[in-house]
């Protein structure tokens, strides 16, 4: 018997989509599973007879018995992904297990039920699914999702193996999210210094706003530890969809080692105050206070609260746990 787990290519690398794949299937491999790629292109410029050439060589080391963990979505159309998977079903007795990261009909507004019916058509077919939130569970179990084997992702990893220094202390917040997507970036008018690590070029209407350009994994965790505080805040556009989803955001903070001031009524809310990873706040007003008037004691207190988390993430072992649950689930019960 073989493993096989999905990876994604072809997206934009910055692309946190593509980069919660890759992650995901970095880890698999070192725990033996073997790697089907899955590209993004214009799918709607195959007919079915091409599309399903593409997936019988996609699928080609395939064999009956094995199992198949297929990272949702391959952001091409549904289309494609009920196609591979009816290939994948084609073999007797493979296991099959969706890791859903995304549900792209619920990310845009107006999606028509028809839309849910297939997607949740495709779901279906599963043995198991795994998904980012309680949240989604639910939501998805309202849209007809009938798969009775489920595991929930406890949080997101950030493999990494090189060397951080512990971060020091100064007053500034991270964010390295979108104006576009997140409408109070552009508005900030706070006296503690907002950092962007963004490459597109925006019209800040706010004040105090540092904008540093993108940075890849390893640059960002270095921005990182040099000290401050990680913002996770909601979204202007489909907030509701931003509290069913593994926030990436809270994960890099945590691998970099720096506490971070998350939105409440946001996913890992609790976590942040049990573990005291740092603090739970109701408005941005209050985030900036608390950066104002923390003294360096009591960060450096939170920021050693964080640091078996931080090895956890960077070592991969909340996927780990995950994919071998997965695992076990599947051949043993």
């Amino acid at each position: 018997m073989t493993m096989h787990i999905t990876n994604l290519y072809g997206m934009n690398p910055k692309s946190t989509a593509a980069i919660a794949q890759q992650n995901v299937a970095r880890i698999a491999r070192e725990l033996g599973f073997t790697e089907m790629d899955l590209f993004v292109y214009p799918v709607e410029s195959d007919t079915d007879n091409e599309l399903r050439k593409r997936l019988d060589g996609i699928t080609s080391a395939v064999s009956g018995g094995d199992l198949v963990i297929f990272q949702s979505p391959s952001w091409n159309a549904l289309r494609y992904d009920k196609a591979l998977l009816d290939v994948i079903r084609l073999h007797r007795d493979v296991k099959l297990a969706i890791f859903i990261h995304d549900v792209m009909t619920m990310m845009f507004e107006g999606a028509p039920e028809e839309n849910y019916k297939y997607l949740m058509e495709i779901y279906n077919m599963a043995d198991l699914v795994i998904v980012p939130s309680e949240p989604m569970l639910e939501f998805l179990r309202g849209k007809g999702l009938m798969v009775e084997k489920v595991l929930i992702q406890s949080l997101c990893d950030l493999p990494f193996s090189g060397e951080l220094k512990i971060p020091g202390f100064r007053r500034e917040i991270f964010f390295p999210g979108s104006p576009q997507r997140f409408g109070f970036v552009s508005d900030w008018n706070y006296d503690v210094p907002l950092r962007l690590f963004r490459s597109e070029d925006f019209s800040l209407k706010g004040q105090n706003i540092c904008m540093d350009g993108w940075k890849n994994t390893t640059e960002l965790l270095v921005e990182y530890t040099k000290g401050g505080f990680g913002l996770v805040w909601e979204q202007t556009a489909r907030p509701e969809y931003y509290r069913c989803i593994q926030p990436h955001k809270l994960c890099t903070y945590l691998a970099a080692g720096i506490p971070v001031l998350i939105e409440k009524g946001l996913l890992h809310e609790s976590m942040v105050r049990k573990y005291g990873l740092g603090f739970v706040i109701d408005s941005l007003e209050e985030a900036a206070d608390l950066v104002k008037n923390i003294t360096e004691e009591e960060y450096y207190q939170l920021v050693n609260n964080i640091k078996n988390i931080s090895f956890l993430i960077r070592g991969g072992y909340f996927t780990k746990k995950l994919l071998i649950d997965t695992v076990n689930y599947l051949l043993l019960d």
